[in-house]
C-alpha cells in the first residue's frame, strides 16, 4: 500500500487553499494519505478555510499553527509530523499535478534512491483552463548521481516538485530554519547526502504572479542562493573540493553578473573577483563566497538587513547567519 504525508505550507493564502486541496484530493494511485497544513502565523482565513474544505475528507488532516517564523522552519515542523515515510511537499499556492506523487515514488523506487523531484510549469489564476486536466504523457526517469553540482549550478525547481523519505530528510539535515526560502538549501542537502531521481515530466503546477515569492525579490532570492552555498560548506566538512570549487565560481559569477546589471557598468568592484576564478583563484574561496553577498544587499554590506530574515532568524530561533 502506497501512504504519502503531503507538508503543505501556508501563510495567507485562503483564495488559493480550495484548489491546493483539490489538486492533493486529485492524487492519483495513492491508497493512503494524510495532509499536514503549517500556518504560519497567517492573518487571513486561511486556517478556517483549511477546515471548511477537509472537512468531509477521508485523508487524515492536521492542522499545525505556528508564530510567523517561515516557511522553512514551517517544513521541518510538518515534517516531523508526518505519519508515513514518504513525504510530498507543496507550497501554499501551488497545485500537484494528478501523477505527481505517484511519478516520484516510482523514480525512487526504480532508481532506488530515496528522493526525487521533478519539473514545473506555471497556469493562469482564475483563467478558462483547468490545470489539473492537461495531458500528462508518462515521462522519462533517470538518477542523479551528482545532483549536486546541478544544483549548485542552478536551482529550477522549488520544494513542490519534491518527494523524500523522512527518514532520509532528517539525516540529511532537513530545511535550514535561517534561510526564507525552503528550496535551495534543502535540494543542496539533499543531494550532498546521497543521489536522487529526475522526473522529466510536471509534478507542480505554479500560479503566474502568485504574491510574496521569493523568486519575485531577485536581490533576496540571489542573497540567499549563495548564503546557503556558504552554509552547506562549513556544515558539510567532507564536502569535496570540486564542490567547494565549483561553488565558489558560481557565487562569483552571480555577485558580478548581478551587480552589472542592477547597478549599471561594466566595472564594479566584483569584476575582478570574476576574472580571478579563471587565472588566480582566491586561497580562501570560502571567505570569498561569503564576500560576494555584498553584491545583493541594497547597502552593500554582507549582513543582511532583519526585513530580510524569516521570522525565525527575526526572533532568534534560528540562530546567527555569521558567528
Amino acid at each position: 500500500m502506497t501512504a504519502v504525508s503531503y507538508v503543505i505550507t501556508v501563510f495567507n493564502k485562503e483564495d488559493y487553499l480550495p484548489e491546493v486541496i483539490r489538486s492533493l484530493e486529485a492524487q492519483i494511485g495513492i491508497e493512503e494519505r494524510e495532509y499536514i497544513f503549517v500556518d504560519d502565523g497567517s492573518s487571513d482565513r486561511s486556517v478556517e478555510v483549511i477546515k471548511d474544505c477537509t472537512k468531509d475528507l477521508r485523508a487524515k488532516t492536521v492542522i499545525i499553527q505556528q508564530e510567523n517564523l517561515g516557511a522553512s522552519w514551517g517544513t521541518n515542523a510538518g515534517v516531523d509530523a508526518a505519519s508515513h515515510e514518504w513525504i510530498k511537499l507543496c507550497d501554499g499556492d501551488d497545485l500537484l499535478t494528478p501523477h505527481s506523487s505517484l511519478w516520484l515514488i516510482e523514480a525512487c523506487e526504480r532508481l532506488n534512491v530515496d528522493h526525487a523531484w521533478g519539473h514545473s510549469a506555471y497556469f493562469e489564476w482564475k483563467g478558462q483552463e483547468d490545470p489539473l486536466s492537461r495531458p500528462a504523457p508518462k515521462p522519462d526517469m533517470e538518477v542523479m548521481e551528482d545532483g549536486l553540482s546541478f544544483f549548485i549550478r542552478n536551482n529550477p525547481a522549488n520544494s513542490t516538485c519534491m518527494l523524500f523519505k523522512k527518514s532520509f530528510y532528517q539525516k540529511a539535515g532537513g530545511c535550514d530554519p535561517r534561510l526564507v526560502s525552503p528550496d535551495q538549501m534543502l535540494f543542496l542537502r539533499l543531494f550532498a547526502e546521497g543521489p536522487g531521481a529526475r522526473v522529466h515530466g510536471d509534478v507542480g503546477l505554479l500560479p503566474h504572479a502568485a504574491p510574496d515569492r521569493l523568486s519575485a525579490q531577485k536581490g533576496r532570492s540571489r542573497y540567499e542562493s549563495v548564503l546557503a552555498m556558504y552554509f552547506l560548506i562549513l556544515e558539510r566538512p567532507d564536502l569535496n573540493a570540486a564542490h567547494i570549487d565549483y561553488a565558489y565560481k558560481r557565487a562569483i559569477s552571480r555577485a558580478e553578473r548581478f551587480h552589472r546589471k542592477v547597478y549599471g557598468g561594466l566595472f564594479n568592484c566584483f569584476v575582478w573577483d570574476h576574472i580571478r576564478t579563471k587565472i588566480w583563484p582566491h586561497g580562501d574561496k570560502l571567505a570569498a563566497i561569503k564576500n560576494c553577498l555584498a553584491a545583493f544587499t541594497p547597502d552593500g554590506k554582507v549582513e543582511r538587513s532583519v526585513e530580510w530574515k524569516p521570522g525565525a532568524g527575526k526572533s532568534g530561533k534560528a540562530g546567527p547567519d555569521f558567528t
